[in-house]
């Protein structure tokens, strides 16, 4: 059953399962373009055509139905970011960018709510950021350096572009003053950047990364 934020959708009976995974596309319709603390539970029951308290079924407070929400968008841009291994590692990791970039565009209040919003720093919520910039980091270092354990040197300079890319693009939501398309390329130059400041710095970590990801680490050229 499709429903939007704007308006309630004619009530109908539901599995358990399809009416909570409509009550998580409703929420994160509402929190992708609403600040947290403007949201009201009343208005989602009400889009997603339920009554409160069946809403409260399912989720005890609106602090645990915007975590479960959260969970959901991150699962959803991990889906819309996953790499094309057919592809060299510079032109994987500028359409990961573009596709992460295009998500946190399009639920800008949900992502600015999760890294800068009242809920920033909750535990569970940080949790779960930092569960997507491990899985990103991940996919970086499989990119770049896939044999064997990618050193720790490597490992901790990924993680922190991981963490600059994040406030970068919670910069940009902010200000919207530079096209996505050169945020998009500012970002995998100070990735290729860090990499080959890693290298330079360490020879295992030179040793450790693929010829492939030589045509990352030189950038745009």
């Amino acid at each position: 059953m499709k429903t939007t934020a704007g308006g309630a959708s004619r009530r109908r009976r539901l599995g358990l399962d399809a009416r909570r995974e409509q009550l998580l596309e409703v929420g994160m319709e509402f929190f992708s373009t609403r600040a947290y603390d403007e949201v009201w539970i009343e208005q989602i029951a009400d889009a997603a055509g339920v009554s409160r308290g069946l809403l409260y079924h399912y989720f005890p407070n609106k602090r645990d139905f915007y975590i479960a929400v959260t969970r959901a968008a991150v699962e959803e841009a991990g889906k819309l970011t996953e790499p094309d291994p057919a592809l060299p590692p510079r032109d994987r990791l500028r359409a990961g960018l573009d596709a992460f970039l295009r998500y946190a565009e399009e639920h800008s209040q949900g992502f600015l709510t999760a890294y800068r919003g009242s809920l920033s720093g909750d535990s569970e919520v940080r949790a779960i950021v930092a569960q997507a910039g491990q899985r990103q980091a991940a996919r970086i270092l499989a990119a770049i350096a896939p044999e064997g354990e990618a050193p720790p040197l490597l490992r901790q300079s990924i993680r922190g572009w991981i963490a600059l890319a994040q406030t970068m693009t919670a910069e940009w939501l902010q200000t919207r003053e530079t096209a996505r398309e050169t945020m998009r390329d500012v970002l995998a130059g100070t990735l290729a950047g860090v990499i080959a400041a890693a290298a330079e710095a360490e020879p295992e970590v030179a040793r450790a990364l693929t010829r492939a990801s030589a045509d990352l680490r030189a950038g745009d050229g």
